[in-house]
């Protein structure tokens, strides 16, 4: 009854149209809806993500053999790729336990980035803002067409089949599954009955040109070490390589059968190779970064294989940026990491803000791939495993990465931070042949580092009474070019033939057994050859030696326009063509370092040229980079690299780089992808010195025939004010040091300070003065106006700070100005003139984080004032008298030794009216600061003892002399000085060298 009671009050029910409920019951709801999103962003994950990645590998498999990937990593990049990404574009899921209306737009949003990705990697041969619209506008089409019609909704799912057949073509592929690293394959061994010890080293990347002098020589002014094995040695001058690739052209080397298009460099395709014909009979030691011809199981050199997580990291790594390079435009792309210029660790290279950089053992310790930053620490671990004779003579293979790019080390072995290649494009050298000598001039100065290797490789095996012995053969893989508008490693559609010879005339030299006398073949070699060479020259039996069915083998080339080219037989033309373009660029010092624009310019003083301001500028990359050089670090400051402003002017003349007043280099500017000036120049180190240099970049002018600078100025030097809206006060210890700066806001309650926390020196907040000078005739016979200037850069938050503090004793003042990025700044300071001269300016720079920090000074060349007194100016306003021991002080430098390739000295001193060591110890070198050896810190009882001061016990130091100077002759162009508290530099007698 009540039920009835009830509809009759309610009326008739309303029936539902049959869609909603229907259409819930056919799509499953919201649940089903989540699901078959999540199916469609797998899909497209794999498509935008995985496959493009699957397709290079599968397109080169060679990669796994470099990188000795075993099926277990494989399997765990493909589970990556697979899984990763659509967690981590699976937020929409968290939708569904919210509000399930969510769903469909929250899918949408992946679906279009993922979408958009996809027209992005199609346009990315257009200019990069066509391709970035080209995507934006297919990923809103993307997202529209998935919220407007249930059909794309119930087709989008179809497409997470790519994530299981994506990787299934991958591992179906023959040539992949081959080049997987297997190290428990078994290769049968073969006795060719060899007994000599056998040294074999390939370099990589080095044309046989860079080898020689202006006769046709190899040049043993440039290359002394390598003169000097050809001096009992046999020379191929005409040795060819077997391809111009690498992962072709080494295992030809060492199996001598010609290279074939389809085999991998892993030893399943080489089963008879230098090290299965020799394994019997030598210990093996094998370096080999690119191939993986040698088994592990014969291989004595390499180390236990690194964690499988640590392997997996750096794959990882590497292929994120393989990935952006195959999605981004190719003006974004030039903005990665180099991908075509090392093996792996792209994302290792140097960044564009520099940081202190890890030791090689460092390098060699965290990262477990063999990279560009280890191939010289590989070499000579190489060398190091070089032993004595025993029972079994040594095979001892070692392919080096070297002078192959990155460019980045010196002739002395010293290394500078990497720079871009600028000027080459997908392999192709700009037409502008400034550019391309300048990257010649790079690695003309790698080659000769090169040089200084195989010196190091001679050393070793003459220590080990191995060189006489032993049969040793340097060569290389093949060549590069440098002719603009070409190629530089791929054949080009050349008639004539010149550049391919670029690429496959390699230097060839074969010392054998106790040969003495030098001799020259000048027959045409092939590289395949070489075994059969190698192996009757150690002894071999006849029949264990291999033989080539092709003697004259030519190369196996790759490239666009590799089909059908023939090496030239007549070599003599183009060497003829290439010696003198070299002997030109090399100049009568035959010197890559003086390889510049106008290379009469380098090395003359800049006071000796007419310097004239310009409106140009110019804004240094690294600024600071020479604030605090350091000869010994493991990178030395020796790039310029710097943008011209205006952007907008083009700047048609050459531009010079002076370092501490002389030139150092001549280039041309080049425009960059964004449409920038910009300049890149090379210093050599011998300019360089320890401490502060200053690098200034001037335009050259020749009107009328005579040469004139015009000076680029850095940018604009800010000019700051003082702050009237804060008040600062030094906030000091008990011994008197500044441990942080108070803030207070001017006309604010007590209760408002903030404390600052004052640091020495920070990685990120960074600053130098520059000079403090005394402005003359505006002030009192005690206070001064004096000008200070300096840089500060703030690397976590660029464009701060804009506030710097300056203390003088305990007058504090506070200016603020523009933010800074490399701009300087200038104030005007109203101080006591004595106590700035004696004292100094303390400048801190204002950063966030409550931190501030103190802005490093400098010491300048000595000076003499009007009453002829010798006097150190230092940046921060300090004028520092230099005196002798004498009353009230004392110290000696006792102990001048050459302690193995460096100088080093022993001295104390005490200033003995304060009873106090001195506040720095600083060398000079020909009246210019050479280096800053730090405080009095040792101690030496035998002075305390003498002095009956036992509170002078630290008053010694120790500390390493740059440039490591004879002791016998230190005296002669050093001075060491000991800066005291009160205002005066004490110079120590260096007392005489004992004989011996």
């Amino acid at each position: 009854m009540t039920k009835s009671r009830t509809h009759s009050v309610r009326g008739p029910r309303k029936i539902l149209p049959p869609s909603g409920g229907a259409a819930r019951r056919r799509t499953g709801g919201p649940r089903a809806e989540l699901v078959r999103g999540l199916l469609a962003v797998a899909g497209l994950c794999s498509l935008a993500i995985a496959q493009p990645i699957y397709d290079l590998l599968r397109r080169t498999p060679e990669f796994f053999a470099i990188r000795e990937l075993s099926t277990m990593e494989v399997a765990a990049l493909i589970a990556l790729l697979a899984i990763g990404p659509p967690l981590a574009l699976s937020a929409p899921a968290a939708a569904r336990f919210f509000r399930p209306t969510w769903i469909r737009p929250a899918i949408a949003g992946p679906i279009g980035l993922l979408s958009g990705t996809i027209a992005l990697q199609a346009a990315r041969g257009l200019p990069a803002t066509i391709a970035a619209a080209i995507a934006a506008a297919g990923g809103v089409a993307a997202v529209w067409a998935y919220v407007r019609f249930p059909a794309v909704r119930f087709v989008a799912p179809l497409l997470s089949a790519t994530v299981i057949l994506a990787p299934a073509i991958l591992l179906l592929d023959t040539d992949v599954r081959r080049g997987f690293f297997n190290p428990d394959s078994k290769l049968p061994l073969h006795d060719a009955g060899a007994q000599a010890p056998v040294v074999l080293v390939v370099f990589d990347e080095w044309s046989v040109i860079s080898t020689l002098d202006g006769e046709g020589r190899i040049d043993g002014r440039r290359l002394p070490n390598l003169a000097r094995l050809a001096d009992g040695a046999t020379w191929y001058p005409n040795a060819t390589a077997a391809s111009n690739m690498t992962s072709r052209a080494v295992p030809a080397i060492l199996t001598g059968v010609k290279p074939e298009p389809e085999q991998l460099p892993i030893a399943e395709d080489h089963p008879v190779s230098l090290f299965t014909l020799l394994a019997t009979s030598h210990d093996v030691f094998a370096m080999e970064p690119v191939t993986s011809l040698c088994p592990p199981r014969l291989n004595r050199f390499e180390p236990r294989r690194p964690s499988f997580a640590r392997r997996f990291s750096l794959l990882v790594s590497d292929l994120r940026f393989v990935w952006l390079g195959l999605t981004l435009p190719a003006r974004w792309a030039d903005q990665l990491p180099p991908l075509d210029r090392t093996w792996s660790g792209f994302g290792l290279t140097a960044s564009a803000v520099p940081r202190p950089p890890p030791s090689e053992r460092q390098l060699a310790r965290d990262q477990p791939h063999r990279r560009n930053d280890q191939r010289v620490a590989d070499f000579r671990r190489f060398v190091e495993s070089i032993a004595p004779p025993a029972d079994r003579p040594g095979l001892y293979f070692s392919h080096v990465l070297l002078p192959h790019g990155p460019w980045e080390y010196l002739p002395s072995g010293r290394r500078y931070w990497r720079s871009r290649s600028y000027g080459l494009h997908d392999g192709v050298w700009t037409t502008d042949r400034a550019t391309v000598r300048n990257h010649q001039k790079r690695y003309l100065l790698q080659v000769q580092f090169v040089d200084r290797l195989i010196g190091e490789l001679m050393t070793a095996l003459e220590s080990h009474d191995l060189f006489e012995r032993s049969l040793i053969v340097v060569t290389a893989d093949h060549g590069i070019s440098f002719q603009p508008g070409m190629l530089h490693r791929l054949p080009a559609p050349d008639p004539s033939g010149d550049q391919l010879l670029d690429l496959v005339s390699v230097p060839l030299i074969v010392k054998a057994p106790f040969q003495k006398r030098a001799e020259i073949d000048d027959r045409p070699f092939s590289l395949v050859d070489l075994l059969p060479r190698m192996l009757e020259l150690a002894g071999a039996e006849s029949d264990a030696v291999p033989r080539s069915s092709t003697s004259a083998a030519e190369p196996l080339l790759f490239g666009e326009h590799a089909a059908g080219l023939d090496v030239p037989v007549d070599r003599d033309p183009w060497r003829v063509a290439r010696i003198a373009a070299q002997t030109e660029l090399l100049g009568k010092a035959n010197d890559p370092a003086t390889i510049g624009t106008l290379p009469d310019l380098h090395g003359r003083p800049v006071a000796e040229l007419p310097v004239r301001d310009g409106d140009v500028r110019a804004r240094f990359d690294r600024p600071r980079a020479w604030d605090d050089v350091d000869m010994d670090a493991m990178y030395l400051p020796a790039i310029v690299e710097a943008s011209l402003t205006p952007p907008e002017r083009r700047i048609d003349r050459p531009v010079a780089v002076a370092l501490n007043g002389v030139v150092a280099d001549t280039v041309r500017a080049y425009v960059d992808a964004r449409g920038r000036s910009r300049v890149s120049a090379l210093l050599p180190d011998g300019l360089l010195r320890p401490g502060r240099n200053r690098v200034d970049l001037f335009l050259v002018s020749d009107p009328e025939g005579a040469l004139e600078l015009e000076r680029l100025e850095p940018p604009e030097v800010f000019a700051y004010q003082a702050d009237s809206d804060h008040s600062y006060e030094a906030v000091r210890d008990s011994a008197g040091r500044i441990r942080g700066l108070r803030r207070t806001p001017t006309g604010s309650p007590a209760g408002e300070t903030e404390t600052l926390r004052a640091v020495a020196s920070s990685r990120q907040l960074l600053g130098h003065l520059d000079a403090t000078v005394r402005l003359q005739g505006t002030a009192d016979d005690r206070r001064g106006l004096f000008r200070i200037g300096g840089r500060v850069f703030d690397e976590l938050n660029p464009g701060e700070p804009n506030t710097v503090v300056a203390l003088v004793g305990t007058a504090t003042t506070a200016f603020t100005g523009p933010p800074l990025r490399d701009n300087g700044f200038e104030v005007r300071l109203l101080a006591d003139r004595e106590q700035v001269e004696r004292e100094g300016v303390v400048v801190f720079a204002v950063g966030h984080g409550g931190v501030a920090t103190r802005l490093r000074f400098g010491y300048l060349p000595i000076e003499r004032d009007a009453g002829s007194r010798e006097i150190i100016p230092v940046s921060d306003g300090r004028r520092l008298v230099v005196a002798p021991p004498g009353p009230g002080y004392a110290g000696a430098v006792d102990r001048v030794a050459a302690v193995e390739k460096s100088t080093r000295i022993r001295a104390w001193a005490a200033d003995l009216e304060r009873m106090e060591p001195p506040r720095q110890i600083i060398v000079y070198r020909d009246n210019e600061f050479l280096a800053l050896l730090g405080r009095a810190r040792r101690e030496r009882h035998d002075m305390a003892k003498r002095l009956n001061a036992p509170h002078l016990v630290r008053t010694g130091f120790h500390g390493t002399v740059p440039g490591g100077p004879l002791p016998s002759v230190f005296a002669r162009r050093h001075r060491v000085f000991a800066v005291m508290n009160r205002g005066v530099a004490i110079e120590l007698p260096i007392l005489p060298v004992p004989a011996g």
